[in-house]
């Protein structure tokens, strides 16, 4: 791609249009850096690897060891050796060495032969071997890490373009003939599995690239239940499956004492429905540990989509009150241990939601509901299938059903007896008959007999108990230990807590394979873990009575392990087409990761040093992790964690992560509190003044300072403040390039914003150079992320914004490929729509409009309104934006009533805001619009706040797209 070329963002390698005049000396830099960076860093990889490969590079690396430690102090900091030797035992990835590691290593682990002039010291010319090769990458590489801000002159260009790729070419054919020659040594059965490894592989992605071009609904369905364990419980499950397919109840609930059945009824039915033949879709959702309105809804989404939900709704009801008008088949919700929320205080809202979808979707969508308890609400009719308990003959055939190698069995009238004919009970003492005999579990159960009564939860807490005083002590400790997971866990979070058991040597696996064995703890999938919520209380309820300190020990070690997992999370978003990949990692662990914040923010506030020690990786870039942090959760826990964290840290011993805190808090109150918003921010500025010196020692944290504190200057929209703007942008790309990996996101976020403002003050020439380099940048350092699609819809509002100064349709073209890309790239990323993407379909619907396409527009500010419904708060000043645009584009399409209701909608929010219309960005029709109808808007209720026309209201008409 010629340097300053003009193409769409959807080409193939854009650069941005045409309007951009970098020097070529500027371009000359940049292409020997993306030459020395990345392919320089993929060559000197590929070299590695064909020195030391796959597990052998473990092996070197302990080998040595001794020298590394030497040169740790020195040459290695903290983050690359953990690259080296990470702390989880893990070999080292060597995918994530970066240009400077490889160096090292090549010099310190290969045992390659010293070059003439030495391993720092640029080689004659004439050397073209592969270690001369490494120091003139390495050496060209310090050259230019002084000289790319200024630029490389053009006859040096070419001679150093092709003294590197001879190099690169040098290595890569080195690493090619060693690749070989271990080919040829290697053993066939050794290679047939390599070969059995790499199509299984290769399969997995296949199946993953399928599933996410799948669109349409289809079954979210559990594991299935072996016949066994549906002994018993026939009748009721074809009962069930008539009553929805019939579609005259809306509701069928499945009731219960506890541990009768009814999650394995529930779930046999889910599959028996799907398996039918009348096209309905089946969503199985546990409502496990869900206690309120907001996280069963938020559940029930994430079972409507293909992939886990990426970005949590700030109004998950009304997203799947919207969805349910899209249904055109039958749909049937299996919602499992739906207590929390039906015996919650949002009771009657979480029911009134289920009746309002039943009936936005057009009686397409049906409900099966497990709970201990009936409800009743005279607009949702339900039917309750009650689960007694089993009779004689079903309890003794479900209890052999789970008897493995007992050969005789004497005693089965008796324990069926003491097991109250509950399947749990059950099921759990079935278990125990492989390993006890019947003498020992007819001894145990008499003396605590299990009397079963009608939700009576203490009778299965008697089964659990047997199960529990059978165990051995390791076991019994390893059960409590897993009562500090809310929710499901893997087997690493197991192994981590495990750590606190009193019993030297013991082997987590085994004595988590023996709690599954015995039924208290379930495997709903490979290597992953849960505990049926009666057996955590009670396992709870034991270590709080007993193993007090064994439980506050487990804690701890799961806080630190959950923080860990989440700085590694954090760390991910921030990598190369990797933002996806974190969310869905924090989503599959949510209730941990959420809860886990919590005590982390506590232990902070009581100054525990195992807790603090063990979680300083979130500390380390903490306003990336912070910002990580902002997509994972939702909006109003984010800043409560913030708040948190802010009352552990002082001014005075911490002022860094006090001014990022402030900061960050200040970001969440700028929509919604300008006061408070004003008062953080200047905070933060006196904090930082004052601490100047720690700051220059924290290069990340300045630079984002500096950006946030740019952005809340330009947010006064004051004129009088663009020289601090101007000011703090400079001081920001300063540290960036001085301080900062030129690929670094903060560099690029900080063009972002310095090129935003300078659209602001209409330097436009500015503002495409900084644009466009940082939609660069982006590409380059994260691919598909969030931060890249903003760059994209800033390109395409700037173009917009010089509103025809852009001269051909050729540039009006990329404008509309811009933001089609935007939104592309929001969508994915959001599976089905992010909050981030709001504006970018807002400012589309403008440009479609003062294009005269009226009809396009229409249908993206439809795709907007229900989005801001369910991603933003109730009132917020985004969806008034959307709805006074909206009222404006009736307008000009003639639909009058339409245009006065929706701007009356939209004013009567922000007065609510108080958001006057002088402070809007599209003030100019608004008032046009209002001042056409002074009886609906009277200026008493609506004040215009209009002040002398001239360039002022011109540039009104611009603001719009701000």
């Amino acid at each position: 791609m010629a340097a300053g070329g003009t193409s769409s963002p959807t080409s193939a390698s854009p650069s941005g249009p045409s309007v951009v005049t970098l020097s070529k000396e500027k371009t000359n830099g940049t292409r020997l850096a993306r030459l020395l960076f990345d392919e320089g860093t993929n060559v000197l990889r590929e070299f590695l690897q064909s020195t030391h490969p796959g597990p052998t590079l473990k092996h070197a690396l302990d080998n040595s060891r001794p020298k590394l430690e030497g040169l740790r102090r020195k040459r290695i900091p903290d983050e690359q050796w953990e690259k080296l030797f990470p702390s989880s035992g893990n070999p080292p990835d060597p995918k994530k060495f970066d240009i400077i590691l490889l160096h090292l290593l090549l010099r310190e682990v290969c045992h390659l032969k010293i070059p003439s002039t030495g391993w720092h010291k640029m080689p004659a010319d004439a050397d073209a071997s592969p270690e001369a090769s490494i120091v003139r990458i390495k050496c060209y590489r310090n050259e230019l890490c002084h000289s790319y801000s200024t630029g490389v002159p053009n006859d040096e260009f070419e001679d150093k373009w092709n003294k590197i790729s001879s190099s690169l070419e040098v290595l890569e054919v080195a690493a090619y003939r060693k690749k070989l020659q271990s080919l040829k040594s290697a053993t066939i059965d050794h290679e047939t599995r390599l070969l059995e490894e790499e199509l299984e592989q290769w399969r997995r992605e296949k199946e993953l690239e399928k599933s996410g071009k799948i669109s349409e609904l289809s079954n979210c369905l559990p594991d299935d239940i072996p016949e066994e364990h549906i002994i018993g419980r026939g009748d009721q499950i074809q009962d069930i499956k008539d009553e929805i397919q019939s579609g005259t109840i809306p509701v069928i609930q499945i009731t219960g004492g506890p541990g009768f059945g009814k999650t394995t009824v529930a779930k046999r039915v889910a599959f028996e429905l799907a398996k039918a033949e009348d096209q309905r879709s089946v969503l199985f959702c546990s409502l496990l540990s869900k206690t309120n309105f907001n996280e069963a809804t938020m559940e029930m989404i994430n079972s409507c989509r293909k992939v886990v939900n990426t970005q949590v709704q700030e109004n998950p009801g009304q997203w799947l009150k919207d969805w349910s008008k899209q249904i055109q088949n039958q749909v049937t919700f299996v919602l499992d241990n739906a207590d929390g929320v039906i015996e919650s205080e949002d009771r009657e809202s979480f029911l009134n939601f289920l009746r309002d979808v039943r009936s936005f979707s057009r009686q397409n969508v049906t409900f099966v509901i497990t709970s201990r308890r009936t409800f009743q609400t005279p607009d949702l009719p339900s039917k309750e299938v009650r689960l007694d308990p089993l009779s004689n003959e079903q309890a003794r055939n479900l209890l052999l059903a789970q008897v493995q190698n007992v050969q005789e069995f004497y005693k089965a009238e008796r324990i069926v007896e003491l097991c109250g004919y509950v399947p749990l009970a059950l099921c759990i003492v079935g278990s125990l008959l492989s390993d006890y005999t019947e003498e020992t579990l007819v001894k145990n159960l008499e003396n605590e007999p299990l009397a079963v009564l009608e939700d009576d939860q203490l009778s299965v807490e008697k089964a659990i108990k047997t199960s529990f005083d059978l165990l051995t002590e390791a076991g019994r400790e390893a059960l409590v230990l897993m009562s500090t997971f809310q929710g499901s866990f893997d087997s690493v979070a197991a192994e981590a807590v495990m750590k606190a058991c009193s019993i030297p040597g013991i082997q987590p696996i085994p004595v988590i394979r023996s709690l599954k064995k015995s039924s208290l703890i379930e495997q709903p999938s490979s290597r992953r873990y849960q505990m049926h919520p009666l057996i955590h209380s009670y396992a709870r309820k034991i270590g709080q009575a007993k193993h007090a300190d064994l439980l506050a020990r487990g804690e701890k070690l799961a806080c630190v392990y959950f923080m860990s997992r989440l700085a590694d999370n954090a760390e991910l978003y921030w990598k190369r087409d990797s933002c996806k990949k974190s969310l869905s990692s924090f989503n599959k662990d949510r209730s941990n990761f959420e809860h886990f914040l919590g005590n982390y923010a506590r232990g902070r506030r009581e100054k525990d040093e195992e807790i603090m020690e063990g979680s300083q990786t979130l500390l380390e870039s903490f306003p990336q992790k912070c910002m990580y942090l902002e997509k994972c959760l939702h909006p109003k826990n984010y800043a409560q964690i913030l708040e948190q964290l802010l009352d552990t840290f002082d001014s005075t011993n911490q002022p860094v992560h006090v001014v990022e805190l402030l900061c960050l808090l200040g970001h969440e109150c700028r929509k919604k509190d300008q006061k408070k918003y004003s008062e953080r921010m200047e905070t933060a500025e006196e904090i930082y003044r004052l601490n100047a010196a720690k700051f220059r020692e924290n290069p990340l944290s300045e630079v984002y300072f500096h950006n946030s504190y740019a952005r809340y200057l330009s947010d006064k929209k004051d004129p009088k403040e663009n020289k601090r703007i101007e000011k703090e942008t400079q001081s920001a790309l300063d540290v960036s390039v001085t301080s900062l990996c030129y690929l670094h996101p903060e560099t690029a976020a900080t063009l972002l914003l310095s090129g935003t403002n300078a659209k602001r003050r209409k330097q436009f020439d500015t503002a495409t150079q900084q644009l466009t380099e940082a939609l660069e940048l982006f590409k380059r350092c994260l691919g598909k992320h969030f931060m890249t699609a903003e760059a994209l819809k800033a390109l395409a509002d700037l173009f917009f914004f010089r509103d025809g100064k852009a001269e051909g349709e050729d540039n009006l073209t990329i404008c509309i490929d811009y933001y089609k890309a935007a939104i592309e790239m929001f969508d994915d990323l959001g599976e089905g729509g992010s909050k981030e993407s709001i504006l970018t379909l807002k400012n589309f619907a403008i440009y479609n409009q003062k294009r005269g396409s009226f009809d396009e527009a229409m249908n993206i500010l439809k795709k907007a309104e229900p989005l801001a419904e369910r991603e933003l708060e109730e009132k917020h000043e985004w969806k008034v934006s959307i709805k006074t645009t909206w009222a404006i584009l009736h307008d000009e399409m003639g639909n009058t009533d339409k245009a006065k209701e929706m701007m009356l909608e939209g004013l009567s929010m922000a007065k609510e805001l108080n958001l006057s219309i002088e402070k809007m960005r599209n003030k100019v029709p608004i008032r046009s619009f209002i001042n056409r109808y002074p009886k609906e808007f009277p200026e008493t209720e609506f004040p215009r706040g209009e002040k002398k026309k001239g360039k002022k209201e011109i540039r009104g008409k611009k603001e719009e797209m701000q």
